[in-house]
């Protein structure tokens, strides 16, 4: 979701020129004259008559007026669209090209701005947050900013098949991360601790203002630390793919793929609560791994999943962004989401539970 523009970023108008009020905030609101509750799909403010700018390289998308917002002007920045409203005069045309900071229209005394991203709204207040924080990022360090943290783990030559992992298994050990099924060892822990601490006492943090992208103000001077937390997080994601899905990389050998499940085995967290069971019934159950991912611009999401650790998986599906959100914060379930999304597979996968529980049973 973050916005890159060509031509820096600009809020809607100048604080010089108007110092910005809120009147009205997103969201379920009442009404001032008669206190009756609505939803106000936006967010009003003072402008008195002010030249309202571009925020970032985009383009003019709409153009006309309507009985709540009088004239309006719709630009599209990337895959966000926002409109300004309450616009008395336009200086710009449907389909012309704008960039930061260009005048575009006048606003009248108070100016409605409402957003999208990709089509679902949002509350202006996220994206001014983040047009605010790339501005004064771009005032700080100007043009001499640094082309990109150039950051060296011992798993570089790995990485593509890291991602394909992180794709099917991150999900789960996410999850087993929240439940404390699964913890990192104590070792790994410590050194967290300790980059973190060196961190701080070498200055890394906030060397320049934070940003969306960069919340902690790293420069290219804390790569360092930044790669020794990236080989200590994707070492403990290795650790549990070998203790719980016995899957290793391919460019492991024999001894490396055994020297991992031993360090694993001595030093994990992993938490088997049935392991003092004379039956392992776990064994009996079949396994399940459901995931979401997005595209590169992050517009079209789709879920995937695997049964019983076949290695081809299911058909992929696409969802819905809302969806795949909901997934992510743990309101769906793992199961509800199956059912929702692939019933037949998991109409078989009730059929061999119950098998399996009549023949526990001796029935």
């Amino acid at each position: 979701m973050f916005l890159l523009s060509d031509s820096g970023y600009c809020m809607p108008y100048s604080s010089e020129e108007c110092d910005p009020q809120p009147l009205l905030g997103y969201g379920e609101q009442s009404d001032p004259q008669t206190g009756k509750k609505f939803f106000h799909h936006g967010l009003d403010l003072t402008a008195n008559g002010t030249k309202l700018l571009a925020m970032a390289t985009g383009k003019v998308s709409g153009l006309g007026n309507d009985p709540v917002h009088q004239g309006y002007l719709k630009v599209r920045y990337g895959n966000y669209e926002v409109e300004y409203g309450h616009v008395e005069e336009v200086y710009v045309s449907f389909g012309t090209p704008v960039t930061a900071g260009q005048p575009i229209a006048l606003s009248s005394q108070m100016l409605h701005i409402g957003v999208r991203f990709n089509g679902e709204e949002l509350n202006p207040v996220e994206f001014l947050n983040m047009i605010y924080s790339n501005a004064m990022s771009s005032s700080m360090v100007g043009d001499d900013a640094p082309a990109g943290m150039k950051v060296q783990t011992e798993y570089d030559k790995d990485l593509e098949e890291i991602g394909k992992l992180m794709t099917r298994y991150l999900p789960m050990y996410m999850d087993e991360l929240r439940t404390g099924t699964y913890k990192p060892s104590a070792q790994t822990e410590e050194a967290l601790r300790n980059a973190i601490v060196q961190g701080a006492r070498k200055n890394y943090y906030f060397e320049c203002l934070p940003s969306v992208t960069n919340p902690l103000g790293l420069s290219d001077r804390s790569s360092l630390l930044v790669g020794i937390v990236q080989n200590l997080l994707i070492g403990d994601f290795l650790n549990y793919l070998a203790i719980r899905h016995t899957v290793f990389l391919s460019s492991w050998d024999e001894s490396q793929k055994k020297k991992v499940l031993q360090t694993a085995d001595d030093s994990s967290g992993f938490i088997d609560p049935l392991q003092d069971l004379r039956i392992y019934v776990r064994s009996f159950d079949v396994p399940r791994v459901a995931s979401v991912y997005p595209d590169n611009a992050g517009i079209r999401w789709w879920t995937k999943a695997w049964f019983n650790n076949r290695e081809k998986g299911e058909d992929v599906i696409e969802i819905s962004r809302e969806m795949a959100i909901k997934f992510i914060q743990g309101e769906i379930s793992k199961d509800a989401w199956l059912e929702r999304y692939y019933p037949k597979q998991m109409s078989i996968y009730h059929n061999a539970i119950e098998m399996t529980r009549k023949q526990l049973l001796g029935l």
